[in-house]
């Protein structure tokens, strides 16, 4: 199978001719349109862009919009991607798309026995996925037996200025040490500067990062885990802060169900919330990364493996045949990655969807509203579903008069937007 490929499917027509207006309105004289009628010559544009860019003044360039079309890559190379935060993704779905024949992304510099060792392991991996599908389990499910080198595709959307700082952390900075992604981003660097000439000026002289790749030396046997919630910190007079800010924007007195139910709940923004989940799953973690508004701290995929834990679904622990197949699959898997633990690039490639990261992270009560509308729907998915009621359940805790207006969209909407999906059981909040 060819190599993967990213490639930029849309740019903002007048990209350039905008970038020069943000050059020229800050300091010139006239209005947005009289100014905007001078832009229009490249040359002369282009030149005032990279004349503003090289004195630091990067802003100029967000007015010019991207989408890249990311074409069979790594998984891992997917997950390293939506970490940026100033960016839109739309992924193909592993919990309604059957991916048995997704094919999967072999690492550069293996000699033809480890080379055989790996396909071998990786098929394995996918005839197990399919066998779990042909079984009845939910494909949600039976992904979790798959490899993060399988091969995914996606889009991304993101302004000029993002997308500069993209290219240097995949040719020059905290991911270039992965040659896959080192690859895509001197691909995309090179459709960047014919598209936009210059533009990623702001980042190229800002030096190369030094990022070392996971060593990891010794991997465990499988073992399954289920993981657990816990707000890690939390404001320690959160009333009296709300009621602070509810006075400083005009709205003494208001009650908190009005505030978590108005349009423009400002004030939730300053309670900032601590949260920490033992174990999460690769595949899980993605529901939780896309979420723009918040502090994620979490370690390299590769670091699943150290602990080597997994995460067991119900439909595959009630049905003996499908969790023969599950464990086996771990455990083949593990015997396989054992002997590429001296390879730093290829065993990020071993950590299956199901191996499971502990991770740390923040949220305001603002993005909390949001998070916990999707997280604790019947109709999200099992893993992140149990660890945000979890989450809830903390917070109630720690703060009941707010929190006990949260949980899913029935019960802050007062009713469900899922329509004909709807799970036909709506959730009501304390009055």
């Amino acid at each position: 199978m060819e190599k993967g490929s990213v490639k930029i499917i849309a740019f903002s027509d007048k990209g350039v001719e905008v970038s020069a207006l943000g050059g020229r309105i800050s300091t010139g004289k006239g209005t947005a349109l009289e100014m905007f009628a001078l832009c229009g010559d490249t040359e002369k544009d282009l030149k005032l862009v990279k004349k503003v860019l090289s004195s630091g003044h990067n802003t100029i360039i967000e007015h010019a919009y991207f989408t890249l079309a990311f074409n069979d890559v790594s998984v891992m190379t997917e997950q390293a991607m939506i970490e940026h935060r100033l960016a839109a993704y739309t992924v193909k779905s592993r919990r309604y798309v059957d991916f048995a024949g997704a094919g999967y992304v072999t690492p550069e510099g293996l000699d033809a026995e480890k080379q055989r060792l790996y396909r071998d392991n990786m098929d394995r991996l996918f005839k197990a996925y399919s066998e779990l599908c042909q079984l009845g389990i939910p494909a949600e499910d039976a992904r979790f037996v798959l490899p993060y080198c399988f091969r995914s595709n996606f889009i991304m959307s993101l302004d000029a200025r993002e997308l500069s700082k993209v290219v240097f952390d995949m040719t020059r900075g905290r991911l270039s040490a992965y040659e896959e992604i080192r690859r895509l981003g001197e691909m995309l660097s090179r459709q960047l500067d014919e598209v936009f000439p210059g533009v990623s000026q702001a980042y190229r002289d800002a030096g190369r990062c030094d990022i070392s790749l996971p060593e990891i030396k010794q991997i465990p046997d499988p073992a399954p885990v289920k993981g657990t919630a816990e707000v890690a910190d939390a404001p320690a007079q959160p009333e009296k802060l709300l009621d602070a800010a509810l006075s400083a924007n005009g709205r003494p007195g208001m009650s908190l169900k009005d505030l978590v139910r108005d349009e423009r709940p400002r004030e939730l923004e300053l309670l900032n919330y601590t949260f920490r989940f033992s174990a999460i799953s690769l595949a899980g973690l993605t529901h939780l990364t896309r979420h723009r508004m918040q502090t994620l701290i979490v370690r390299l995929v590769a670091y699943a493996l150290e602990s080597n834990t997994y995460v067991l679904p119900e439909s595959v622990k009630q049905d003996p045949e499908a969790l023969r197949i599950y464990e086996a699959a771990f455990r083949a898997n593990t015997l396989a990655a054992r002997q590429f633990t001296g390879d730093k690039q290829a065993i990020s490639y071993f950590a299956l969807a199901g191996n499971t990261l502990g991770v740390l992270f923040g949220m305001n009560a603002r993005e909390l509203k949001h998070y916990l509308r999707l997280r604790t729907c019947a109709r999200a998915q099992w893993e992140i579903r149990e660890l945000s009621r979890e989450m809830l359940c903390g917070l109630m805790d720690e703060f009941r008069p707010l929190f006990r207006y949260y949980g899913p969209s029935c019960a802050i909407l007062g009713h469900c937007p899922e329509g004909r999906l709807s799970c036909g059981r709506p959730v009501k909040t304390e009055e």
